[in-house]
């Protein structure tokens, strides 16, 4: 029995105890008053009689809250009518009134639990099954842009391509936002090309780019990461989106990305760098930039649903990347990956 477990049962039993030592008490003056010549021995037995009952009593009060609490974690886990006579048969008739309008209370919650559980799988199924299929004409959509490139005007060519990479894009952002609400989520660890996964996203946002008149920069150089392929260009996907989304269209300059991977000596971690020219982030915002549903206070960030950034926060989260990010208000945004370094893929 733990000390903690002790205190209690001895606090709790208080009040007898203390009759019981009181009714000692009296009885070792009686006996001082009728056996004076055998006093001490009377007081001697008197008192390891009391410390063994009190002992006794302790043990059968711990033994009877223990059989208390076990079974009323396990009418509160399942609340069914089996669980609730065994508490009732160890509480004692007394308290069958409140706990039954107790245990219909929570049989009530429960099956309202159940039912949540399951309109919320059935929703997820839902969600999960629409994106794969709305990917087909999605992917049909691209493969026209491709090959009727030239039936098109280029202006014409150019805002199609910008709404399938905008469709697009919103359709990966549902797809991994259902993905991480649920309780287990499977991901893929494996050695990925930083380069390779670069040259995939920009391919993918070439036209996005164009379109905006953003140019990118990079130093890039093929470090060793392991991690979701699929994730990770989830997330530079986003982290590209959010600079050319940001880009100070009040500026006179050219808006500019640079693209940067290495190695940090510092933290012992790759690192993956995008940094901007765009209009930055206030320093009081800084904090809340990876909040669900946080736009901030800059004018052209009121289309945007502030899911992107959320949901690079939970997915860097989940593979172990740490984030840092630094900002200039008007003059830049910078966000940076770290990688931990894991030497048995390689």
């Amino acid at each position: 029995m733990r000390r903690l477990d002790w205190l209690h049962i001895l606090q709790q039993s208080r009040q007898w105890i203390l009759l019981l030592c009181v009714n000692s008490g009296f009885f070792i003056f009686l006996a001082w008053v009728a056996y004076p010549e055998t006093f001490k021995l009377l007081v001697l037995k008197m008192l390891i009689f009391t410390f063994v009952t009190i002992l006794i009593g302790v043990l059968f009060t711990w033994k009877k809250q223990r059989k208390q609490r076990n079974t009323f974690y396990q009418f509160s886990k399942e609340p069914s009518a089996e669980h609730e006579a065994k508490l009732l048969q160890v509480l004692g008739d007394t308290h069958k009134e409140p706990l039954h309008d107790l245990a219909n209370q929570l049989r009530h919650l429960y099956d309202e639990l159940q039912d949540a559980k399951y309109q919320s799988k059935e929703y997820e199924t839902f969600i999960e099954s629409w994106v794969h299929e709305i990917k087909t004409p999605l992917s049909l959509l691209h493969f026209i842009l491709q090959n009727r490139k030239d039936e098109m005007s280029p202006l014409v060519y150019q805002r199609l391509d910008h709404a399938n990479i905008t469709i697009h894009d919103h359709v990966e952002r549902i797809l991994f936002y259902a993905k991480l609400q649920a309780v287990h989520v499977d991901y893929s660890l494996k050695k990925v090309s930083i380069e390779e996964c670069f040259e995939d996203v920009l391919l993918e946002l070439q036209s996005l780019l164009e379109e905006q008149h953003v140019s990118v920069h990079t130093e890039i150089k093929d470090i060793p990461v392991v991690s979701d392929e699929r994730a990770l260009h989830f997330i530079l996907i986003q982290l590209l989106v959010n600079a050319i989304k940001y880009r100070n269209v009040d500026s006179e300059s050219e808006s500019l990305i640079w693209l940067e991977t290495g190695f940090e000596h510092a933290k012992d971690r790759y690192y993956v760098k995008v940094a901007d020219n765009g209009v930055g982030v206030l320093q009081s915002d800084l904090p809340f930039i990876f909040d669900k549903g946080f736009t901030g206070e800059i004018s052209n960030q009121k289309q945007s649903t502030g899911i992107g950034l959320f949901l690079v926060k939970k997915l860097c989260d989940d593979l172990q990347v740490e984030i840092e990010v630094e900002s200039k208000y008007k003059r830049g945004f910078t966000i940076q990956l770290l990688f931990p370094k894991v030497n048995k893929f390689f």
